[in-house]
């Protein structure tokens, strides 16, 4: 699961200091709040358990609610959620990422993914609402509320997330393409293709959308035009999900894949 980077806002209203860059720590060292930061999730993201040690070290020196949220993202990515989920929820309301509804919606969104990798649906589902409350223009809420909705199977409610995602991001390839994944499994596959072929229109060579454009084909019995398209994302891309879709429609085509 990738950590948030949360925005430099979120860093503005540490107890350090009122301004980006270095600040006095608690103990009087001078801490650069936005390098630190910034390392201490990318260790989150590669080596979590060094992240975590190093977060609480940087808190305890004044780190404030930065180093929470990277001592959170490094229990998250240790596959501690449950702890991961309170310290979440906990800095979804101190007073300095209140006053931030963007970023706390983002936290409040990284709460809901601890959430429903513990199988508590129903807080998940809260914690997504409210992140979009908090920032209905945010295409990356509204995204990953969509994708929760369509796992849940709310296709339609995912739609209407995707289409004020799309209108707020109308080049974000990811919207376009899990929109036309919607539609299809609605059977709306004219509205399908049409997503399909804006996403390819920004990134001709994007394999996902030539494979889902080949899953359109064959749903509407085109099964050359399909064939075509998953035979070239097995030739650019053998390993991995996109190629082992590929290959699952093909041998459900009866083609014999060498």
């Amino acid at each position: 699961m990738r950590p948030i980077l949360l925005p430099l806002a979120i860093l503005v209203s540490l107890p350090l200091g009122p301004a980006l860059g270095p600040a006095l720590g608690q103990s009087g060292v001078v801490l650069d709040n936005k390098a630190q930061y910034e390392n201490c999730m990318r260790l989150a993201d590669e080596t979590p358990e060094e992240a975590y040690k190093s977060g609480i070290a940087w808190f305890e020196r004044g780190g404030g609610s930065a180093a929470e949220h990277c001592v959170a993202t490094a229990l998250m990515n240790l596959g501690n959620y449950r702890e991961a989920a309170a310290r979440l929820a906990a800095l979804a309301e101190t007073p300095d990422v209140k006053q931030r509804p963007t970023t706390r919606g983002l936290i409040l969104s990284q709460a809901a993914q601890a959430w429903s990798e513990l199988g508590e649906a129903g807080k998940a589902a809260a914690a997504r609402d409210e992140a979009v409350a908090l920032a209905p223009d945010d295409p990356e809420l509204r995204l990953e509320r969509a994708i929760a909705r369509i796992a849940a199977g709310q296709h339609f409610e995912a739609i209407d997330d995707l289409n004020r995602a799309a209108e707020t991001a109308p080049r974000r390839v990811d919207v376009l393409l899990i929109r036309a994944s919607a539609y299809r499994y609605l059977g709306q596959l004219e509205l399908a293709r049409d997503d399909v072929d804006r996403a390819l229109a920004i990134r001709p060579d994007f394999q996902d959308a030539i494979l889902e454009r080949g899953v359109i084909y064959r749903a509407e019995g085109d099964k050359d035009a399909a064939r075509r398209d998953f035979l070239w994302v097995l030739d650019v891309a053998p390993e991995g999900p996109a190629g082992d879709a590929a290959r699952m429609n093909l041998e459900e085509m009866d083609v014999r894949v060498e």
